[in-house]
């Protein structure tokens, strides 16, 4: 089984949405503000709302496993919703929201602690890991002590470098000073090959920013 074929269907639509979201913001697309946040807001209620516990039901076996991939996604894809549109001015920097991707962060640290022990799930943690990544610039040095520590252990796993420059580029992320989504990822990586989603089945093939996924 290839990463991309572990996401949660209704995930990647949501993924690919507010991809387009920002997209469309960056390129000066037609369409006021106002409604793309609408639209951003109704991304983020249906990834609340999205069940770990069904998707795991619709599979034959491993449900537990399935269980814990879902809810691992779940909480990566709402940080990726928050964290990216609010860096694009489309979602507003609000308490609220900051208090739910702190939730977030939390609930997904403690869930890959399990998934990136397990050899059956450990290879399709790459992306969540980055998206906490990312979340621990709001955190303390031991979320981002997390993440680097398990970014070296998928290197050796996986056997490229690709995990160490995304702990290179974390790294600096972390002690710049910013914390928008766009300053840590502020030039093209090659690290579309590895982030779970096969994007390129929905736009046209070209290799893409990782801020943008």
């Amino acid at each position: 089984m290839t990463p991309s074929q572990v996401w949660p269907p209704q995930l990647l639509a949501e993924v690919i949405k507010i991809t387009h979201l920002r997209l469309q913001v960056t390129r000066k697309r037609t369409g006021s503000l106002e409604r793309i946040s609408e639209e951003a807001y109704e991304a983020l209620d249906r990834i609340q709302g999205f069940s770990p516990e069904q998707l795991s039901e619709s599979k034959a076996s491993s449900r537990e496993d399935w269980t814990c991939i879902g809810n691992v996604y779940k909480s990566a894809v709402a940080l990726y919703c928050v964290l990216s549109l609010q860096s694009a001015s489309v979602l507003p920097e609000t308490p609220t929201l900051r208090a739910s991707c702190a939730a977030h962060g939390q609930h997904l640290q403690h869930l890959l602690s399990t998934s990136l022990s397990s050899p059956r799930t450990r290879m399709f943690m790459f992306w969540p890991l980055i998206l906490l990544g990312v979340e621990a610039v709001h955190g303390d040095a031991t979320t981002r002590d997390f993440v680097s520590k398990h970014l070296l252990e998928l290197s050796c796993v996986v056997g490229t470098s690709v995990p160490l420059t995304a702990q290179r580029v974390l790294a600096s992320f972390w002690g710049s000073g910013d914390q928008s989504w766009d300053a840590c990822f502020d030039r093209p990586y090659p690290f579309t090959t590895q982030i779970a989603v096969d994007i390129g089945r929905v736009y046209a093939p070209r290799q893409r920013d990782l801020r943008d996924l």
